[in-house]
């Protein structure tokens, strides 16, 4: 995998995590607006179950395959958003190469 190149090669990231953040942070605005401001697992694990449900869809999923042009399988794409810059890097100067034994 190149270099930086793992938020464009993630399609969960893409295609369901991005929309369960957005869908979450709803479900947590509305236990806000009825003066729920600390949140327990009795609160939290009926608000994930509708946010999960609606961002872990097929839909999404595939989408985020596509978004990511894993399928169909598009290489191009990766590297056209990559800023790569090869360069050869320059040897140290030769008076770091040599190391001498020194007892402190």
């Amino acid at each position: 995998m190149p270099s930086h190149s793992s938020y464009i090669l993630q399609p969960l990231d893409v295609g369901c995590f991005s929309p369960l953040k957005t869908s979450y942070s709803k479900q947590i605005e509305n236990l806000v607006r009825i003066r729920i401001h600390y949140i327990t697992k009795l609160e939290f694990l009926p608000a994930f179950k509708v946010t999960f449900q609606s961002a872990f869809t097929e839909q999404n999923i595939k989408a985020g395959f596509r978004a990511t042009r894993l399928v169909p399988y598009d290489p191009e794409n990766v590297l056209s958003h990559l800023d790569l810059r090869l360069k050869t890097p320059t040897p140290p100067p030769l008076e770091e190469q040599l190391w001498t034994s020194r007892t402190p």
